[in-house]
């Protein structure tokens, strides 16, 4: 053998030893491999498949009814309606952004949407032209667009009950980040009025449906599982203490070129029977996409008709408070029904400030029932000089003056302003001038329509405090303590000669088969003219309905604003007449046991 061809032993050893390491490599490699595709195939298949049907099965959320809203008739003040709506089934990132790019360049306005669900509300309460657009247009196009059929809402009777029922409104983007699972961006929620305060009770539960769709996205099957969807839950429905007859009088009954407001409560339960605030606002504009320049000019509006004034406005009640006064004096035995003071000339002098009577010549020498029915400042000027500014104000406070009167329309109720000597103090100083305003219920003292319907209550039914409200059982009631039944009856009696009586103030509140009382105010506020006040209650004999009037620069209240309460007061009689006409034909149409 030649040198060429004989190999050294070790050489051979080595490149076997390469060889056989080699092998093992790639033998590992193969078994790697081998489980690896095991796993795919037989361990993950399940989890594979799973992500295979989520990306061609796309929940949906169905909208739930909102829970009606009725009268204590059942007659319908809030309701649904169908409306079309636009909804965007998700993808990727990028296929979203494509399909809404493409709807906002069709119909030529911005979108925006949440990024929290699989199927989100793009547009709502579009026009058919628009559901043309996208059935015809983009979904033919590939765009996951769908349209779906929503409920809407609906107020029939608009102005009429604005400032009571509400309005809904999109959810905003800072409030849906807090907002708890069932709301998304883009939902509709209670933004005023009843509408929020129950926003919970009146929301139902949405539902869910799922539509299949291929792999560009576009739909095959719009249920592909019924047995898995689930059937929205409609809201619950809210039955009102509001009477509709009475709340139409009250609000045809203010004059049309005057901001003001009616309260009229149940002077037992404190149950609210009508509530109107002038000028008021179409709600549904607020609902529609459709009506952004309405919304505008609403908002923009000078008169303030969102402004609910019977909660929320903030007046000098005038002379409508002198009987808080009268009361406190009564109590505190500076007078009775024969007791006069120094006649009234017209005017009174303390230290160098002249106080005003609202009669110039003077009413002469007045008791206190007389005063009440002539509404003469100097004689509640005499008494307050008497009184104090602590024991007025203790007894303002227990009428539930500068203290929310809790009905739930809160957070829109305002608490109003009852001074006391400190306020003054913090302020400008105190002087004795400062009572000799306020009660007459001027100066700094600030009062709301309801607040004064529950004091007009309170009256009549003897010192019970009521908590005025418009949904659920009476919430209880509170005795005004320390006043005796003959102080009530004494200015009870007061009341009914404003209205009755040959110098009552009061006379245009007078009805015919029902005898009122009442109290007329004509307070200076910061507007033109006076303010025109007017409270009552009826009947005299079994108070079951308070009623507190305001009209912005009306002047005198026994002229302007006496009408009103007697025309609402009237409307209150022939309803309950309506209703025992019917109680009557139902008892007379029922058959007697055994016949």
């Amino acid at each position: 053998m030649s040198e060429v061809d004989r190999v050294d032993p070790e050489i051979l050893e080595d490149w076997d030893r390469r060889l056989r390491g080699l092998l093992v490599a790639v033998c590992l490699l193969f078994a790697v491999l081998f489980l690896r595709l095991f796993h795919l195939q037989i361990t993950t298949a399940a989890d594979y498949a799973k992500e295979s049907e989520d990306n061609r099965i796309a929940q949906r959320r169905v909208k739930a009814p909102r829970g009606l809203i009725v009268d204590r008739d059942d007659e319908v003040l809030a309701r649904n309606r169908a409306s079309y709506s636009i909804s965007l089934i998700r993808g990727s990132t990028e296929d979203d952004a494509r399909s809404v790019a493409a709807l906002e360049e069709a119909i030529g306005e911005p979108v925006s949407y949440s990024r929290r669900s699989a199927s989100v509300r793009l547009k709502r309460d579009v026009d058919f032209q628009t559901v043309a657009l996208v059935e015809e247009r983009l979904r033919g196009d590939g765009f996951p667009l769908h349209v779906d059929i929503e409920p809407q809402r609906d107020y029939p009777y608009g102005e009429l009950t604005a400032h009571i029922i509400g309005y809904m409104g999109e959810l905003r983007e800072e409030e849906a980040a807090s907002a708890t699972g069932r709301y998304l961006l883009g939902d509709y929620v209670g933004k005023t009025g009843l509408e929020k305060v129950y926003e919970d009770s009146l929301r139902g539960v949405d539902g869910v449906s799922y539509v299949e769709m291929d792999a560009r996205l576009r739909i095959k099957d719009e249920h592909p599982f019924p047995d898995r969807e689930q059937a929205p839950i409609p809201g619950h429905d809210l039955r009102l203490t509001l009477d509709l007859d009475i709340q139409r009088a009250a609000a045809q009954a203010m004059p049309d070129t005057l901001a003001g407001s009616v309260v009229a409560i149940d002077a037992r339960t404190g149950a609210v029977l009508a509530m109107v605030s002038h000028p008021s606002f179409d709600p549904n504009v607020f609902v529609s996409y459709r009506a952004q320049d309405e919304r505008r000019q609403i908002v923009q509006d000078s008169h303030r008709p969102l402004l609910n004034r019977a909660v929320s406005g903030l007046y000098p009640p005038g002379s409508t408070l002198k009987l808080v006064g009268a009361v406190a004096a009564l109590e505190a035995g500076i007078t009775d029904t024969l007791s006069t003071f120094e006649a009234c000339a017209g005017s009174l002098q303390v230290g160098d400030v002249v106080f005003r009577c609202n009669n110039r010549d003077g009413h002469g020498e007045l008791n206190l029932l007389d005063a009440t029915a002539s509404s003469c400042n100097i004689y509640f000027n005499h008494l307050a000089l008497i009184l104090g500014i602590e024991t007025w104000h203790e007894y303002g406070r227990r009428f539930g003056f500068g203290i929310s009167t809790g009905i739930d329309l809160d957070p829109e109720e305002q608490p109003g302003l009852l001074p006391d000597r400190q306020y003054h103090i913090e302020r400008e100083g105190w002087v004795t001038g400062h009572l000799m305003n306020l009660v007459i219920g001027q100066g700094y003292m600030l009062v709301t329509p309801l607040q004064v319907a529950r004091y007009a209550a309170a009256l009549g039914n003897g010192g019970v405090l009521v908590t005025p409200h418009f949904y659920g059982e009476a919430p209880p009631t509170q005795q005004i303590e320390g006043v005796s039944p003959e102080t009530w009856e004494t200015v009870r009696l007061g009341m009914h000669r404003v209205v009755y009586g040959e110098n009552g103030t009061g006379r245009r509140a007078r009805v015919a088969g029902i005898e009122v009382a009442g109290k007329s105010g004509t307070a200076q506020g910061p507007r033109t003219n006076d303010d025109a006040w007017f409270v009552a209650f009826a009947p005299y004999d079994d108070p079951q309905i308070a009623v507190a009037v305001v009209v912005e620069d009306g002047g005198g209240g026994g002229a302007t604003a006496a009408p009103v309460a007697g025309a609402v007061i009237r409307a209150y009689l022939e309803d309950q007449a309506r209703r025992q006409q019917a109680v009557s034909a139902e008892t007379l149409q029922t058959p007697e046991p055994g016949s």
